[in-house]
């Protein structure tokens, strides 16, 4: 099978030799056309090759063919949707967390606005000006949602 080559065309040329070589009386059992079927695939196909074979007795080629089918579609699809999908999701993240630093409470002060690691006051408690043993809660909210850490 040469790179860019339908799975479907080439089951079916596949098939054919596999009818021509019985019309003419020899045998070939499942297995061995399950083999010759995964050993045809383009350098493409090679995780495919090491997924149909690995810790496996015994090959079935209807299982390899709906697997490659299976594939190939995949392939065909995520390679249209990933650069579609990866620029919604960076315009998506902008817009939702878009002025929310307002919202963020300091672990160090409990002010809000900033985080810990900006704190004025170096991150020690505004009641004491030290660290207490006392548990920090964080409060997040958006326009949709609270979030409490």
């Amino acid at each position: 099978m040469e790179e860019g080559t339908k799975i479907s065309d080439h089951l079916s040329a596949l098939n054919e030799i596999v009818s021509e070589l019985e019309s003419i009386g020899v045998e070939i059992d499942d297995e061995d056309k399950a083999l010759r079927l995964i050993w045809s695939l383009p350098s493409s196909y090679e995780h495919m090759q090491i997924v149909l074979m690995y810790g496996k007795e015994n090959v079935n080629f209807s299982e390899v063919t709906s697997k490659l089918i299976s594939e190939e579609r995949r392939l065909k699809n995520g390679e249209n949707k990933s650069s579609e999908s990866g620029a919604l999701s960076v315009c998506g993240n902008r817009k939702k967390y878009k002025g929310s630093k307002k919202k963020i409470i300091c672990w160090g002060c409990g002010q809000p606005g900033h985080l810990k690691k900006d704190c004025k006051n170096g991150g020690a408690n505004s009641a004491n000006g030290s660290k207490s043993d006392a548990t920090n809660v964080v409060v997040f909210e958006n326009e949709d949602d609270e979030f409490v850490f």
